[in-house]
């Protein structure tokens, strides 16, 4: 009996260490993102713990099953007695997977409002360098060392706690077999959580409206593992809110794509301008003073808005860049978990807008000073029409360089020098790369260079005159005059104010600008203030050129008065949707709402424009599973 004491005294201590590390991990996630509590809402930390437990266990369930498993095996060999030394070694190596997870988490929660998944294991095997070089924009001393001295104290802590405790080994074969029932069956009721038809999820932590605390709540590392071993998102539809009903669906998306086509107005003087996208990198609205920003961080593009046509509410489709350009030249709508551009035969199957300038007859490129492979972006354009792709490649090694690439002016004096000798009509894309973390600037910030908001300040100005001095040197050639220029963003950012959450529109605020001298002069300096998407891009432009639109089912025309002003916004775990009356998002993990702008909104209207979100998100879902 002393023996069995003893065998359960192990296990409850070794299960009570790793609890004790999965509270440490929460308490530096919490602690990194105090702010986000306050002094005013201490009990939360309480609830946030409580409401973790059940994850806790399931995680410390896990790591103890291994050891349990072959210590009980190695129990039927009468002979083996089983060293301490090979629990030490099992033990250290959990700890270093378990606090660089923890550490890693705490910067990617930062830039993107997610805590660490697959998703971000996949960018980083994508592009370690990219990954690397995003890092830099933050502190890398501090986790660092917060790695090493959580490793040693996790190590301190666990020598500690099994001074005393000894393994005797049951060698008896009937109470080795008692034993392994009695500790896989609690192991396993960990975690699965219970014995309910659902298995332990995410939601089962959740218990708050506000996004934050369910995402302290939930185990990272628990997670984590989850994420890679659930099953897979390109096989199952995780916007499941209507089941079959297909005609609910169509009831509820037809207001959102009803319009009358002789309604249009046409804005430019040509149906066959050359066209230049300009898509810049993270450009919040909060950069741009006509968009509510901050003033002066964008002084050119000011001055680009009263010679042009501004669309001041228009939303990004999610929060990455790989979305954010399908989104802009396919004009499909994010996938959430997923991103359609990752898989080849998905994407080339898919409708793109340079498609279409190539039936035309147009001349297309795709211009970027970083890796065009980064995402699949090369497979992507040449794919959909475009027939040549200028990047980081195919500059000499004295071009100047950032960490992600080719500087941006170096890039747009490329293309002046190419659409010189191109023959028109051309269609040319260019993305930036500057704007981006570790926001790095080889001649000097103009904001300073004291915090990331300040470097992004700089980039972002940077990147303003980069574009402005663009177009000043193409006014001076023979094609400027029959060129549109369009400018938009990839997507948003939590900067420079780093007060808008993940869930918050404003978070996907970006500026979209129509400019050049094709554009009607009753048009110019016209500000267009209806609510559209990104993805509105593709049948706004086609309409204005005359070429079809009809394979582009997800966009609408924003120079039609008649287009329903709503725009959709998604991220991983989250989506939104905004209206004049309400903006609302929903987190889709804890199904519950996570963000009201008009809390005094009648609840049943939220209600009604929530349902209008979840028929697009699975109807969008299911043809991103069709691909």
């Amino acid at each position: 009996m002393q023996r069995f004491a003893n065998e359960l005294r192990a296990l409850t201590q070794y299960f009570l260490f790793w609890l004790i590390v999965c509270f440490l991990d929460r308490f530096i996630f919490i602690s990194a993102f105090f702010e986000k509590i306050g002094t005013d809402h201490l009990t939360e930390i309480f609830r946030i713990y409580f409401h973790g437990l059940s994850l806790d266990f399931s995680a410390v369930s896990y790591i103890c099953a291994l050891p349990f498993l072959i210590y009980c095996i190695l129990g039927f060999f009468p002979k083996v007695q089983p060293k301490r030394t090979i629990l030490d070694v099992y033990t250290v190596i959990v700890l270093v997977l378990f606090f660089v997870t923890s550490f890693i988490n705490v910067n990617i929660y930062r830039e993107w409002g997610d805590k660490i998944s697959k998703r971000a294991i996949d960018a980083f095997l994508a592009s370690p360098s990219g990954a690397v070089a995003s890092a830099e924009s933050t502190p890398v001393f501090l986790p660092i060392l917060g790695m090493l001295v959580g490793i040693f104290c996790g190590y301190f802590l666990y020598r500690w706690m099994f001074k005393k405790v000894h393994f005797y080994n049951v060698k008896s074969p009937v109470g080795n077999f008692f034993k392994l029932v009695v500790g896989v069956f609690v192991l396993f009721t960990f975690i699965r959580g219970g014995y309910g038809r659902a298995t332990l999820n995410p939601s089962k932590a959740y218990y708050s409206e506000v996004t934050f605390y369910n995402h302290a709540a939930v185990n990272t590392q628990w997670s984590l593992l989850r994420d890679f071993f659930t099953k897979s998102t390109k096989l199952k539809n995780p916007y499941d809110f209507y089941g079959s009903d297909d005609k609910a669906i169509r009831e509820q998306l037809k207001p959102v794509f009803q319009s009358k086509p002789d309604s249009a107005v046409e804005v430019l003087s040509t149906t066959r301008p050359n066209v230049v996208i300009i898509m810049l990198e993270s450009f919040v609205g909060d950069l741009i003073q006509s968009l509510g920003g901050e003033k002066g961080i964008t002084p050119h593009m000011e001055e680009l808005i009263k010679g042009g046509i501004l669309f001041d509410h228009i939303y990004s489709a999610a929060d990455r860049s790989d979305k954010g350009m399908v989104a802009i030249l396919s004009g499909f709508p994010a996938q959430g978990p997923e991103s359609i551009i990752k898989y080849i035969d998905k994407h080339e199957n898919m409708p793109a807008i340079g498609q279409e300038f190539d039936h035309a007859g147009y001349e297309t490129s795709f211009y970027h000073g970083g890796q065009s492979e980064f995402y699949n972006f090369k497979s992507y354009m040449l794919t959909h029409g475009i027939s040549r792709v200028v990047d980081n490649g195919s500059f000499g090694l004295d071009a100047e360089r950032a960490s992600w690439g080719v500087y941006d002016h170096v890039v747009f004096n490329q293309m002046i020098k190419d659409f010189n000798k191109e023959k028109q009509p051309f269609f040319s894309t260019i993305f930036t790369l500057i704007n981006h973390e570790p926001f790095e600037l080889k001649h000097g910030y103009k904001f300073g260079s004291t915090n990331n908001a300040d470097k992004f300040r700089s980039t972002a100005n940077y990147t303003d005159s980069a574009v402005f001095d663009f177009i000043g040197k193409a006014k001076n050639e023979a094609w400027y005059k029959n060129t549109l220029f369009v400018i938009v963003a990839d997507h948003g950012h939590r900067l420079p104010s780093e007060k808008w959450e993940l869930y918050h529109p404003n978070r996907f605020h970006i500026p979209l600008i129509f400019f050049g001298d094709v554009i009607k002069p009753e048009y110019r300096g016209k500000i267009f203030n209806r609510i559209g998407n990104q993805t509105d891009l593709a049948a706004t432009l086609l309409t204005q050129l005359k070429l079809p639109t009809n394979r582009y089912h997800w966009s609408r025309d924003l120079f039609n008065p008649t287009t329903s002003q709503i725009a959709f916004y998604n991220s991983k775990d989250a989506f939104g949707t905004i209206t004049p009356e309400q903006a609302v998002s929903f987190d889709n993990v804890g199904r519950i709402i996570n963000y009201r702008a008009n809390k005094d909104y009648p609840a049943a209207k939220t209600d009604s424009i929530l349902n209008i979100a979840k028929a697009y998100y699975q109807q969008v879902y299911r043809e991103f599973l069709k691909y």
